[in-house]
């Protein structure tokens, strides 16, 4: 027996079945193409590296800052979180990109939230846990503990995604993903909403148009009415524990961008095309990028084996157009929602709020209802703390703070919430989708090779989803390039009409 065949059956004997019996092509992809560098895209990169290998090369095109809407605003020389600002410490791969990249979770600085109804303060938090605690069970009862049932029970099927993941599987939309990691139930909370589904808990209404209407504001721009599961995700942020990256969370995605050694394309895509002409079917890419030397806009082109879209694809925010393709793409449904961050320097007007004392103001502010003229108030510590650091109080000048409203802030609403501004700046933008109940849920394969991060964010958007939604268009790519076909959707029998 030649070597030659006696090392072709030793690779069969080591080679999982399934890429022997199926395997679509006899090597690896030579070039991937990452359409956007925020949370979804710096994952997807990650762990596409870590599946493909060193040899492939993986081209990230971003026309803007990598992050995306993981971003910071600079007042004086200081940097704050004007994008995603917390982390759930059972957000497990948020945790485990921290550790391996070497990030630090930021200092934790005191802290005193209070609910506001547009004339006086519903509940303030104390300085002191017990009373706090004490001051929660008597206006809402024994929903705080039906709270933390809940998200216990929550996380617990949510985590079953990152045993699921380890395995190499993945899900071709995002139901089947939703199923693999808690069944009808996940599948279920997202054609219900808040409302409903707190109430089939036991919630009180009090503990729904209070507490939980002033997460859905503060999180998401929105009331109750929007689907349970991202209800869930919102109201996970009520527990302790929570952190944020020392330097501003965006530095997860830099670090995973250096890390999955991409090429950096400051070009924006604007078209994706499908090439049959050659051995195999190709992605080619039109994009447009700026001439270093005279500033002229320039249109290229390059093709790849596989491609991924991270960005969203909804109207208002991607010109992509796709071309060529033997089928129509799936129908990419729903907005954006429109949040404005107005960040300001200055003195808090305590007397607006009815707070006699402007020492003893609360240092977030959320609202319980749609008709206040802002969603939250809530002063804000730099992204990068010094270890002699001594945050400033309520009372002074020099507090800086982001409001969070539906449209930008006039001078003179500016000038009702703060007796002294002395710096302010605006960042206006589409951060998350326009929630509908009963929810939609897409799908992750566009065609096979090409492939859509951003649908995972109609469950829920956040960090952590997101880089579920990257890890599994990774392994969704890797299976279809070797033939896995077992990978891909295992175990599901039937399916939820939505």
């Amino acid at each position: 027996m030649g070597w030659n065949l006696r090392f072709f059956l030793l690779g069969a004997i080591l080679m999982p079945v399934e890429a022997l019996v199926e395997a679509k092509f006899d090597n690896f992809p030579t070039d991937i193409a990452v359409i956007g560098a925020g949370i979804g895209g710096a994952s997807s990169a990650y762990y596409l590296r870590k599946l493909f290998g060193s040899d492939v090369s993986i081209d990230m095109y971003e026309p803007h800052s990598v992050g995306g809407r993981l971003a910071t605003a600079k007042i004086d020389d200081k940097e704050f979180e004007s994008g995603g600002s917390i982390i759930h410490p059972k957000n497990h791969y948020m945790v485990k990109f921290a550790e391996e990249l070497g990030l630090k979770h930021r200092k934790s600085l005191p802290s005193q939230f209070a609910l506001y109804n547009g004339q006086e303060f519903v509940f303030t938090e104390s300085s002191s846990s017990l009373l706090t605690l004490a001051k929660l069970l008597w206006r809402y009862g024994w929903d705080c503990v039906r709270l933390n049932k809940l998200i216990g029970q929550t996380l617990t099927h949510f985590e079953n995604i990152y045993t699921l993941q380890d395995g190499g599987n993945a899900y071709s939309s995002v139901e089947e993903l939703l199923y693999a990691m808690g069944g009808t139930r996940f599948v279920n909370m997202t054609q219900k909403s808040v409302t409903e589904g707190l109430k089939e808990e036991g919630f009180s209404a009090r503990f729904i148009n209070e507490l939980a209407m002033a997460a859905m504001r503060e999180n998401y721009g929105q009331t109750v009415d929007i689907p349970f599961f991202v209800g869930a995700v919102s109201l996970a942020g009520a527990q302790e524990g929570l952190w944020a990256v020392e330097g501003g969370n965006k530095r997860v995605p830099e670090e995973l961008v250096k890390t999955a050694k991409v090429n950096l394309i400051p070009g924006e895509v604007s078209k994706v095309m499908l090439d049959k002409s050659g051995d195999r079917p190709k992605f080619l890419l039109q994009y447009q990028v700026k001439d270093p030397n005279d500033n002229q806009i320039l249109t290229e082109q390059k093709g790849y084996d596989i491609v991924i879209v991270a960005t969203p694809l909804n109207e208002g925010i991607s010109n992509i157009t796709f071309a060529d393709l033997p089928t129509p793409l799936p129908e990419v449904k729903g907005k954006f929602h429109r949040t404005v961050a107005n960040f300001v320097q200055g003195k808090l007007n305590a007397e607006y709020f009815g707070i006699l004392d402007p020492k003893s103001a609360p240092t977030g502010i959320m609202t319980v209802n749609a008709d206040i003229l802002f969603n939250s108030i809530g002063k804000h510590n730099p992204v990068t703390i010094p270890k002699d650091y001594s945050p400033v109080g309520p009372e002074s000048e020099d507090a800086v703070w982001k409001v969070f409203s539906q449209r930008p802030l006039t001078d003179s609403e500016i000038g009702q919430l703060f007796t002294v501004v002395k710096k302010t700046q605006v960042v206006d933008w589409l951060a998350y989708p326009r929630y509908t109940c009963p929810g939609h849920l897409g799908t992750f394969v566009l065609h096979d090779g090409l492939y859509y991060v951003n649908n995972i964010e109609w469950a829920a958007s956040a960090m952590e989803m997101s880089a579920i939604g990257g890890r599994n268009v990774a392994l969704l790519s890797y299976n279809w390039w070797h033939g896995l076909d077992g990978k891909v959707d295992p175990g599901r029998t039937t399916k939820t009409e939505l």
